[in-house]
């Protein structure tokens, strides 16, 4: 989900569920965490970062939050993320796997198109192109690569199933969070606990910015000599 949320038209049950505390991606997006916090979260929680590692932003310092469309396909083909779109709820960020970097299987006319559905963002394990066009719309496309050149518009690839982003699996449904630092998921199952838990993590380095600004040192702060 992005600040396009606001303009969409829902139900006053609708608007009390998605705005409540107890709503985990209009919680981060109202909150100061980031990525960051969300990933030492997710270590202390899981024991795992729940990093895209190589993801980053493309089209500008945009923090998105949202649950998963995933989309598995091969980089010569990006019909697949075309059917994935369609496949998306609105709010939700579009994860797409690919089996390489070349070609890139997102471009502009795809990210008009996500736009128009209301979709929060792109992640691409993999690459996107046109990313003059990408700004220019300002819709949020995280990838590993961008390349000028594309495949075909195949549609041999599958959607909503469990993909493998380096050493991170997402499944449909997980939370999705990308800013200026990359992207993280967090599987649904143990978003509230990674939620809270992040929260803990930025009222603790505030501690310590806190202790810092009234002349304690660093390495006192840390236990290290």
């Amino acid at each position: 989900m992005s600040n396009a949320l606001k303009e969409q038209k829902i139900s006053p049950k609708n608007f009390l569920n998605m705005f409540s505390q107890k709503n985990p991606v209009s919680r981060l997006l109202s909150s100061r965490i980031t990525t960051s916090n969300l990933s030492d979260a997710m270590k202390h929680v899981k024991g795992e970062n729940g990093v895209l590692t190589g993801v980053k932003p493309v089209t500008g310092n945009m923090k998105v939050v949202g649950k998963a469309t995933t989309v598995k396909t091969r980089a010569d083909d990006w019909g697949t993320a075309i059917k994935g779109i369609y496949a998306a709820r609105k709010g939700d960020v579009l994860l797409i796997e690919c089996n390489g970097d070349d070609p890139a299987v997102w471009g502009e006319l795809a990210s008009g198109t996500a736009q128009d559905r209301e979709i929060a963002a792109t992640v691409i394990y993999g690459s996107a192109r046109d990313i003059a066009g990408i700004k220019e719309l300002n819709y949020p496309v995280f990838s590993r690569d961008v390349i000028p050149n594309a495949g075909e518009a195949k549609g041999e690839g599958e959607v909503n199933i469990p993909v493998a982003c380096g050493e991170t699996t997402v499944n449909p449904g997980d939370l999705i969070m990308g800013d200026g630092c990359g992207v993280v998921a967090v599987p649904q199952e143990i978003i509230d606990e990674v939620i809270e838990e992040a929260f803990n993590i930025v009222e603790g380095e505030n501690e310590i910015v806190t202790q810092i600004a009234e002349g304690s040192s660093f390495l006192d702060i840390l236990n290290m000599e």
